[in-house]
């Protein structure tokens, strides 16, 4: 069976539509927020003892200092791969707790508005997939 490049890629085009606007829709259906710490008394400074952590986790701060030591390393030139483990490892666990402190909560939606939304991603995924499916150009193939 040959394809056509021209149809395949209409089908990619509409595939990569529906799979964006239903990861677009469903993504407009999740708020995020930070999760503050809280500690007895209060929100924060101003409304009692507690204190209020906006991201990340209380011992974040620490993870500054391997990251200084290794951009410094970096910069003088020296233990280059000490260096680089420093700073990427201290930037990843960075990203983690800014990640970890997130909370994501999934705004109350009808059945059908969320059937729609997986059925618009799975088949725009699916649509994508076919598109990229090998062609039969081989040499020798159904030329008998």
């Amino acid at each position: 069976m040959s394809r056509n490049p021209t149809n395949d890629f209409v089908q990619f085009i509409t595939g990569g539509s529906l799979f964006g606007g239903g990861i677009f829709l469903l993504a407009n259906q999740v708020m995020a927020s930070s999760a503050f710490i809280y500690r007895g008394g209060g929100w924060g400074r101003y409304g009692g003892g507690g204190s209020m952590v906006p991201f990340g986790t209380p011992g974040m701060g620490l993870l500054m200092i391997p990251l200084g030591i290794g951009v410094c390393l970096l910069f003088t030139g020296a233990y280059k791969r000490w260096a680089n483990l420093l700073v990427w490892g201290s930037v990843a666990a960075l990203g983690v707790g800014v990640l970890n402190s997130i909370r994501l909560t999934f705004m109350p939606t009808t059945l059908w508005a969320l059937a729609t939304y997986i059925v618009m991603i799975a088949a725009g995924g699916g649509l994508m997939f076919r598109s990229l499916g090998d062609y039969d150009d081989k040499p020798g193939k159904g030329a008998d």
